[in-house]
């Protein structure tokens, strides 16, 4: 009975010390953020657009919501941290286009996401740029994860 509940005890030890190893904390602050990411740990940004504000008038409000990790980034004097990401998708017509996100998150926690689309292969701006006043932890939040 004793090497059964030693046998328990390891196991559930192991389990721990295994979901420890990809844990997931979560950045409430631009310097947590930016600490993280000066460090080398993989940064993840959390976008709910339906938690934004339209920034133009050509911008609708959405519930679009999505994320990725943080792949390049860059630290400006004024405090922004800023980084990018483009992608090729297909468009809801079907053809191909490609998308450029960009993200910028201000020193004093207010944040601005941006979309350009542009159709392929011709490179044409399809529409405005969707432009959202989001803010940090409201609209867009931050998790870093080690492991």
């Amino acid at each position: 009975m004793m090497t059964m509940k030693r046998l328990m005890v390891s196991g559930m030890v192991i389990c721990a010390s295994a979901s420890g190893a990809n844990a997931t904390a979560k950045l409430d602050s631009l310097q947590a953020v930016e600490r993280m990411l000066e460090s080398g740990q993989t940064v993840s940004v959390v976008m709910d657009l339906g938690l934004c504000s339209p920034a133009s008038t050509e911008t609708k409000p959405t519930r679009t919501r999505g994320g990725l990790r943080i792949d390049a980034y860059r630290e400006t004097e004024d405090g922004t941290l800023a980084f990018a990401d483009d992608h090729f998708t297909i468009g809801r017509d079907g053809k191909p286009i490609r998308q450029f996100l960009r993200y910028q998150v201000h020193a004093d926690g207010s944040a601005d996401f941006s979309m350009t689309i542009f159709s392929m292969p011709d490179i044409q701006q399809i529409g405005p740029t969707l432009q959202y006043k989001c803010a940090l932890n409201h609209g867009m939040r931050f998790a870093a994860s080690s492991g």
